[in-house]
């Protein structure tokens, strides 16, 4: 990112004032929620690529929807996967991604959409585009649920009885930019839950992966030998990434 400049300096033997500190500081934080002006960002020149008109290059990759539409200092960027799309479910109620965590392959870390799903549904997830130096601002929206099933286990005396979620049965999701995590939601307990999880980070003129990762952390029923495993699965109804490029 380019350099950003003292508003109102500090000089020795002068009395500090806090309204001086804030103001040098909100330069900073400014930059960061992406407000770039020629003081922080300068702009050199201005040529045809200011002034042209905007484009829209984006279409469908397998199971996903790509849509991109690129203006003279800023760029749009999403995709997304839902129960409408090719391979998709029948209707909004049934999940697109459903793993089962008895059978499934899936690790202790932050699982990739696509490694779980063993159908490629989500092979062309992951948000790919050439970034122009500035700020990456967006957010990751999944609808989700888990662990909200009603299953029988055996309460140590024979009895078969029904039992719900533990306290320790969680899930957490997590947005990458370029294999780096910049932003997680924490431990959601068991539910159905759109996840919202917004994201901002500096880039240069490179390009750009953006992607979601799911942790899983659940316990395995025991009991009567016919009632064994894991109760429910992790199932995913649709899962949305857009973000802004903003730049000069």
């Amino acid at each position: 990112m380019a350099k950003t400049f003292t508003d109102k300096p500090l000089h020795q033997f002068q009395q500090v004032k806090t309204d001086n500190i804030t103001a040098n500081l909100d330069k900073h934080l400014d930059e960061f929620n992406g407000g770039l002006d020629s003081n922080n960002l300068p702009l050199f020149r201005v040529d045809q690529d200011n002034i042209k008109l905007p484009t829209n290059p984006g279409g469908s990759s397998g199971n996903v929807v790509k849509n991109n539409i690129i203006f003279q200092t800023q760029a749009y960027y999403e995709t997304y996967r839902t129960y409408n799309q090719d391979g998709g479910a029948s209707d909004i109620y049934d999940p697109v991604l459903s793993v089962d965590p008895s059978q499934d392959f899936w690790s202790a870390g932050f699982n990739r959409l696509a490694e779980l799903d063993t159908s490629g549904g989500f092979d062309n997830f992951p948000l790919q585009f050439d970034a122009k130096e500035g700020m990456l601002i967006g957010c990751a929206v999944v609808d989700w649920e888990h662990g909200n099933d009603v299953y029988s286990v055996d309460d140590g005396d024979g009895n078969i009885v029904p039992r719900g979620r533990g306290n320790d049965w969680w899930t957490e999701l997590q947005v990458y930019v370029n294999n780096v995590g910049v932003a997680r939601t924490g431990r959601i307990y068991p539910r159905r839950h759109t996840t919202q999880i917004p994201f901002a980070v500096a880039c240069g003129s490179q390009p750009i992966q953006i992607d979601v990762r799911v942790k899983l952390n659940n316990w395995y029923a025991s009991g009567a030998p016919s009632l064994q495993g894991h109760a429910t699965d992790f199932k995913i109804f649709s899962a949305r990434i857009w973000c802004r490029n903003q730049f000069r």
